[in-house]
This record gives C-alpha cells, sequence and structure tokens, in this order.
C-alpha cells in the first residue's frame, strides 16, 4: 500500500513527468538525427541514462530530502523503520525507472522505426541494475542535503555520473584519455558499455566484466548503506 502511494505521488510530479518522461524521449529524437553511426540500441541506453539519472540524482533525492522529517517521525511511533523506507523506495524506482525505459522504447518503435530485439532484454537487466544503483546514491543524497542544496548542486553531480558512462576510450587516445578511463574502472559503468558492446556485437559476454559490473555495484553502495541516518 506504502509503495502504491509513493508511486501516485511521483507520477503527480510535474518534474517527474516532464526531467524523466520528456527529455529522455527528446535526446532520444536529437540523437536520432545527430548521431547515425550509432546503433539504435546504444541511443536507446544513452535516452534512458538520461532518464534513470535525472530521476534518481535529482527528483528522488529532492523527494527523500523533502519527506524524511515525516519518516523520521513515523519511524520512532511504528516499525517503520528509515532502512525499510529505503528498501520500499528501492521498489518504487526500480519501478519508475521500469516505466522510463518503457516509455522510451514505445517511443523509439513507434516513430523511429527501433527493431524490438532480444538484445533489449539483457539491456533492460543492465539499466535496470544502474538504476538501482544510482537511486541508492540519489537516497543518501536526500537524507544528507537540503532541498534547497539539491537543487543547487543536483546538475553538477548528474554531469559526473554521466562521465561515469561516457565510454572515453572510445572516442580517442592520450594521457588525458587513457587517465579519465582507468578513473572510469572503479565506477560499474564503466563495465556496463563492455557489456552493451558485446551484446550488440552477438559476442559472449566477458564473464570478467559480470563480475566486475556486480563487484563495482556493491563497492559503492556498501559505504552508502552506512551513510543512512539511524531511526530516530
Amino acid at each position: 500500500m506504502i509503495k502504491f502511494i509513493q508511486i501516485k505521488q511521483v507520477l503527480r510530479n510535474k518534474r517527474f513527468l516532464m526531467f524523466t518522461m520528456f527529455i529522455p524521449v527528446t535526446w532520444y529524437f536529437l540523437l536520432y538525427n545527430l548521431q547515425h553511426d550509432l546503433a539504435p540500441i546504444i541511443l536507446l541506453g544513452i535516452a534512458v541514462f538520461i532518464g534513470i539519472i535525472g530521476n534518481s540524482l535529482a527528483t528522488f533525492s529532492k523527494r527523500i530530502s523533502s519527506n524524511t522529517e515525516f519518516y523520521f517521525f513515523q519511524s520512532r511511533i511504528s516499525k517503520y523503520t528509515i532502512k525499510k523506507y529505503f528498501f520500499d523506495q528501492g521498489v518504487v524506482q526500480l519501478i519508475l525507472n521500469c516505466l522510463i525505459f518503457m516509455v522510451v522504447l514505445v517511443s523509439a518503435i513507434l516513430f523511429f522505426h527501433l527493431k524490438p530485439e532480444y538484445q533489449l532484454l539483457e539491456q533492460f537487466a543492465l539499466l535496470m541494475t544502474m538504476g538501482l544503483y544510482f537511486s541508492a546514491i540519489g537516497f543518501v543524497m536526500g537524507t544528507k542535503l537540503d532541498s534547497k542544496i539539491i537543487d543547487t548542486v543536483s546538475f553538477p553531480i548528474i554531469i559526473i555520473a554521466a562521465m561515469t558512462i561516457v565510454p572515453f576510450s572510445q572516442m580517442g587516445s592520450g594521457n588525458f584519455i587513457n587517465l579519465i578511463s582507468k578513473a572510469q574502472m572503479i565506477f560499474p559503468g564503466y563495465y556496463y558499455n563492455n557489456l552493451m558492446q558485446d551484446i550488440i556485437g552477438n559476442n559472449a559476454v566477458n564473464s570478467n566484466d559480470i563480475l566486475l559490473f556486480i563487484g563495482t555495484i556493491i563497492l559503492n553502495v556498501l559505504p552508502l548503506y552506512f551513510l543512512l541516518p539511524k531511526d530516530q
């Protein structure tokens, strides 16, 4: 019941509809017309990522910041702890990210002639996992930062998050590119790109990339779990 109420609350939020539904479709449209050399599945992934990052690090974190005091109060008078709130919000975010994916996918099929292929299921699984990863970051941001501060810092943080995903190693070479690529290896976005390259090329997926993808998510999220506020 709580999850259903939270989803209804989000879907009534014009900020969510604008920044995590309309803008990803718009980005797909722009990329489709400007980047003719990119595979359609890559265009889809970029557009959905824009929606997921905006949903997790801007809309979601601000929603958490606005509601944290209420859930602190609820944790004092009931058994609904902050950690329970964290996991419930993870489920809500998963549903919302699925919605973002489906909206962009349906738009791409109807208006841009994207062919449904089995690779989309693999991409969907990877994107939803990345969505949970960014949602964990957004949740901690929401519990630690005031809403006004989130409005100020969310855009720079979104840019930094996007830079962990952009495959710089495929865009050029040089010491600076190599340095950025090395730094990216501590984040799951680097291995997401490797896995997607294998999927697009119909190659066998590298098991090391799968392990490193999962491992970097755990290593990045685990410290955040300990940053969750204690029930008051």
